[in-house]
């Protein structure tokens, strides 16, 4: 005897489709932190003075190189670091969310 099936369309739940929005919606959030992060950088990299204040080292007495310089610069690069793995990690999450979110269109049943 030969088995037979036939295909049975399932339509995705409520809940699966909201998972799969809200993960688009995630990683596009994520992708314009990353967006916002390499557009910061690339206008400090155009204007230096976004990274170096010079009007700090233009006071008399000078202050030291280390808290007019280096301290801020440190920082502001950190945080540009800090802002572009955050943005790459909910862009991340986002796929995630997107991907789990299960998928079964048809399904195959014998057919009596």
């Amino acid at each position: 005897m030969i088995d037979t099936y036939r295909e049975v369309e399932v339509r995705e739940p409520p809940i699966q489709i909201a998972g799969r929005f809200l993960g688009v919606v995630v990683f596009l959030v994520g992708i314009a932190m990353l967006g916002l992060a390499f557009s910061l950088a690339y206008q400090a990299f155009k204007n230096p003075e976004m990274l170096i204040a010079t009007r700090a080292l233009q006071q008399v007495p000078p202050p030291s190189p280390l808290e007019a310089v280096y301290l801020p610069l440190a920082l502001k690069l950190l945080l540009l670091f800090v802002m572009g793995y955050i943005g790459s990690l909910v862009a991340g999450r986002g796929a995630h969310l997107f991907f789990s979110a299960k998928r079964e269109v048809r399904r195959a049943t014998p057919v009596d």
